[in-house]
């Protein structure tokens, strides 16, 4: 299980029946995406801190992890995992806000978020995962529910 670092709110997810921990600095846009319909899968409000405990958590290692690097890149970075469908309507959605344009579709600029589907392997075969991964400087967290809350 992982480490909970960030301090969190309980909340129930639409359509189920028990809560899941939500950073505190993810609540309201989590919300936010929740009202919209859409669904979230995991998220959290600064991923390179988080993967930093988690390892610290574990204990001395004598060998370098597969973390090393992705703590560093990863650190002021928030992380929304959603459902494909559900993650693209909201990237469809925010490619037509003047403010959140530009970070949602052009890559590697400054401020741009990384946006990604994982391979994974499953019955003797590769796909492409069911979910999209979306991380994005944290310091947008606040912009980003306005948007999305403005727009419900």
């Amino acid at each position: 299980m992982a480490v909970q670092v960030h301090l969190s709110t309980s909340l129930v997810p639409p359509h189920h029946e028990e809560a899941v921990l939500i950073d505190n600095a993810m609540v309201e846009l989590v919300r936010a995406i929740w009202a919209r319909g859409w669904q979230t899968a995991a998220c959290c409000q600064d991923t390179g801190e988080a993967v930093e405990a988690e390892r610290n958590a574990m204990g001395p290692i004598s060998e370098p992890t597969g973390n090393a690097g992705f703590i560093e890149y990863y650190r002021g970075w928030a992380w929304l995992k959603m459902p494909q469908s559900d993650a693209l309507a909201l990237l469809d959605e925010l490619a037509t806000d003047d403010q959140f344009r530009e970070f949602v579709t052009t890559r590697w600029a400054h401020g741009s978020w990384r946006l990604h589907t994982p391979v994974v392997w499953t019955d003797e075969r590769f796909m492409p995962a069911g979910f999209v991964q979306l991380h994005f400087p944290s310091q947008q967290i606040g912009n980003l529910t306005n948007v999305l809350a403005s727009r419900s």
